[in-house]
């Protein structure tokens, strides 16, 4: 209600979108209590490392979530989403779409939607997996990260 109340007396949309990015993320992140944990890094807008949450939902879907810090200069990044499996590719490679949004923190905070294409067990290594995609967030960024469930 404070976020609705604030957008129609005329405040920075901005920032207010950042806030109902964070609070989505406190909120779900909280009640989806991962499951299973992972250690992300790679390229995103910069160098970027840090953790993330999943829990399956299903055997066919998920809900993602985490903070990553960034060398650029927008120093975090949050990120909410879903993950649906598409395909097993040569029945070793499990292929899955992820989308959702994602939030750009710093002195030109910013958020939008990504999409993102993962593949787990990477070279074989069963808690290994490769993510590459896109975040819209001003423009379209790209993203490529490789990750280790704990």
């Amino acid at each position: 209600m404070i976020f609705i109340h604030y957008i129609l007396k005329g405040g920075n949309m901005r920032k207010t979108t950042i806030s109902v990015v964070a609070f989505i993320i406190l909120l779900l992140g909280s009640s989806c209590l991962a499951s299973q944990y992972a250690i992300i890094g790679g390229i995103r807008n910069g160098v970027a490392l840090g953790i993330m949450g999943e829990n399956n939902l299903s055997q066919s879907a998920g809900l993602r979530f985490g903070f990553e810090a960034d060398t650029s200069n927008t120093p975090g990044i949050v990120f909410i989403g879903g993950k649906w499996f598409l395909s097993d590719i040569s029945n070793r490679f499990p292929m899955f779409l992820s989308g959702g949004l994602v939030g750009y923190l710093g002195n030109n905070s910013d958020a939008g939607p990504y999409i993102s294409v993962i593949f787990e067990r990477f070279l074989d290594v069963t808690p290994l997996f490769l993510e590459f995609g896109i975040d819209v967030v001003r423009s379209g960024r790209l993203q490529f990260q490789a990750g280790y469930y704990l």
